[in-house]
This record gives structure tokens, C-alpha cells and sequence, in this order.
């Protein structure tokens, strides 16, 4: 089991890695298998589309015709096309084995995440996991690569039947975490000065602004610096501090469009005079551990919002559990309930670079996009 947060690269890495090695690698995608209802039938629709029908026999039937007034006989052949009797799973890896040879082979399946929700699949990938060392499964020597973000693997331990029997045939590799601030620093350096040889107005700021709003994925890092590249190169192939704001509101258009809706279906109304929900949000950006608990966001609260704060009870419990209770929550209980972390951590990076401190520091702004 490979594991990561969104956009950390785990699909590039095993691609690339199994490719170096030689390795057979054949993907049944978790989505599919959640909009089908079934990850058999997911392994029937991989088989399908190698569109390798195994050919069971023919018949032959004899035909005569007449040919410019000579009589000739042929074979006709009806071919007869079916599948292994074998049940899906077998089948897919009996299919697997037959295109690899004696080569190394890998069934992944991908996006984890898609069943989470689903106890049907949970317990049917429970019980694939479970056969592996069935000698009739064993027989084709196929490993099984599960791909998935961490928060939805705790909760598949969670809700798996049998865990002790599942956990017991699974190895977890090391996270595939996001880049070091170091890592995020030379990846800017190699796209904007040595590749494209632009000159940069601060690179100190650029680098601390950019491994901010992204929180250091690597596919975000390329989406953000590919819209400021664009900026960049209108003014001269220069990147100067004040294209950041724009580069913001781009990023947030191309990329977080959908999660800047949310939270700004979550936001305060202006009216409201401290915006204590705006101010909330605004905390739950500058929360850097994964898993967090009220008194974490209400410390960075107080700490941002002193003039606002002080000698209040704030009632932040009330708050996350709205935000936790939404129809679409940026925020979600962790297995254990006594924490929270971020339904998806695309919405930290947005609440990043939509959020800001008004000029009286006392509450909160969103940055604009709807007017670009």
C-alpha cells in the first residue's frame, strides 16, 4: 500500500519506478469499481478493454457453391469467443499472467478513496486482500498495489471487517509526503531561473509565498508557478512581488474554483461585525499539522485576532462542528472523533490565498476572482 496526500505525486512515482524495474503493471481504477458497485467488476471491464477474448474453438461447416459452373467446396470458419469460466478476480489475474510471461507483474488499484464510503467494497477489497495467499491465487504470482491518501487509509482500518486478517497481509510504504521547504525552494529555482531564465525581484519572498499557498504538493507547486510564469513573461520574463496577487487569484480560478465556492458559502456576511466564522477559517489556514483540535484553532485565533479576542469565550467547538457538518465540509472529525483534519487538503492551500487579514487586522477578506 502506497500512500500520499493528493497531487504528492504517488501515481508518478510508482509509474516511473515499476518502468525502471520492468515490472508489468496493470491498473484497476477504485472509482470505476464505485460506479459500477463492484471492484469484479472493475477486474471484468480491465480484462475487456486489453480486449483479449480467449478463443475456445471453432466449428467448421462445409459449403458449396458454384463457380463459374464448377463446383468447389470451403471451410467456413465460426469462430467462438469467451471468457475464462473463472470468477472475476482469478480471471483478471490469470489474464495479467498470460500477457507478462514470466515477467513481474502488478495489479494496482487506484484511488482508494472512491470506496471509502461504501461497506460493500470496503469488505470485498477486504476479502480479495484475504485471498492472496490462497494457493489458487498465489498460483499466478501477482502483487496487488492499493493507492490511496492517508486520511481515507486510517479509515479503512477503520471500517474494514477483520482488520487483524487484513492488516496482517498488507505493507505500508513510507508516506510519499510533500516537499521540503529546501525541495520547494530548488524547484522554484530550477523552473524560473535556469529553465526559463527569468530574473526575480525577491527570490526570498517568491519562494516563501509559493511553498505557502501550495503547502508544498508538487503538482500545485507546478500549477501555481505555471500561471505566474504567464504573468512573468507579459512584463518582460520578470517576476515581481506584485504579480503574486495575481498569480493568486489565477490559481484559484484554474484550480481551486470549485473549494474557494465552498468556503465562500461559509464565510460570514459582511454585515457581521467581528466575522468571528471568517476569522475561523482565516485560523484553520495557518494550521500546519494534519490532524488538529479546537484548542489548536482557537490559539491561532487569539494569537491573529488579539483586539477581538480578548477575555471572550469564542466557542470555537460550535464552529468546527458546523464546518464539520456541512453538505460539502472542508473539514472532517478524524476516525478516532477527538480531532478534526481537512476533507481535503486542497482547501487549506485555498483558504491560503483567498484569505486575508483586513487593514484592521481585527477581521477577515477574501481575494476576488469573480471579477477576472
Amino acid at each position: 500500500m502506497i500512500y500520499g496526500e493528493s497531487g504528492s505525486g504517488k501515481t508518478w512515482l510508482y509509474k516511473k519506478v515499476l518502468k525502471n524495474l520492468g515490472v508489468n503493471v496493470y491498473i484497476a481504477n477504485l472509482a470505476n469499481a464505485s460506479r459500477l458497485k463492484s471492484i469484479n467488476a472493475e477486474f471484468s471491464n480491465l480484462v475487456n478493454r486489453e480486449k483479449q477474448a480467449r478463443q475456445t474453438g471453432y466449428s467448421e461447416t462445409k459449403k458449396a457453391d458454384l463457380s463459374a459452373g464448377i463446383a468447389s467446396g470451403g471451410l467456413q470458419h465460426q469462430n467462438q469467443y469467451s471468457f475464462s469460466e473463472k470468477e472475476p478476480f482469478e480471471a483478471c489475474l490469470s489474464h495479467i499472467r498470460s500477457l507478462s510471461g514470466d515477467g513481474q507483474a502488478i495489479l494496482v488499484l487506484d484511488n482508494l478513496e472512491s470506496i471509502r464510503s461504501d461497506q460493500n467494497l470496503l469488505t470485498e477489497l477486504a476479502n480479495i486482500i484475504t485471498l492472496l495467499d490462497d494457493e489458487r491465487y498465489a498460483f499466478y504470482k501477482i502483487n496487488i498495489l492499493i493507492v490511496g491518501v492517508p486520511g481515507d487509509l486510517r479509515e479503512y482500518y477503520q471500517a474494514t471487517p477483520n482488520l487483524a486478517t487484513v492488516a496482517n497481509r498488507i505493507r505500508e510504504l513510507p508516506e510519499v509526503s510533500r516537499m521540503t521547504l529546501e525541495q520547494c525552494k530548488y524547484l522554484i529555482n530550477q523552473g524560473f531561473i535556469q529553465e526559463l531564465k527569468y530574473s526575480i525581484d525577491n527570490i526570498s519572498d517568491l519562494e516563501s509565498h509559493i511553498s505557502w499557498v501550495t503547502d508544498r504538493l508538487p503538482q500545485r507547486i507546478h500549477e501555481f508557478c505555471l500561471e505566474l510564469a504567464f504573468l512573468g513573461e507579459k512584463v518582460g520574463r520578470r517576476i515581481e512581488f506584485r504579480l503574486l496577487d495575481e498569480a493568486d487569484k489565477f490559481w484559484l480560478n484554474q484550480s481551486l474554483a470549485s473549494n474557494y465556492t465552498v468556503i465562500e458559502s461559509m464565510m460570514n456576511e459582511r454585515s457581521t461585525l467581528v466575522g468571528r466564522r471568517n476569522q475561523t477559517l482565516y485560523s484553520l489556514g495557518l494550521i500546519e499539522v494534519e490532524e488538529f483540535k479546537w484548542s489548536d484553532v482557537e490559539s491561532i485565533l487569539r494569537r491573529e485576532f488579539p483586539s477581538s479576542t480578548n477575555n471572550l469565550t469564542l466557542n470555537i467547538p460550535q464552529i468546527l462542528s458546523g464546518l464539520s457538518t456541512q453538505d460539502n465540509p472542508i473539514i472532517k472529525r478524524s476516525p478516532k472523533g477527538d480531532a478534526y483534519c481537512f476533507s481535503d487538503p486542497k482547501y487549506r492551500m485555498c483558504l491560503r490565498a483567498m484569505l486575508r487579514k483586513s487593514t484592521n487586522y481585527d477581521s477577515v477578506e477574501k481575494l476576488p476572482i469573480s471579477d477576472m
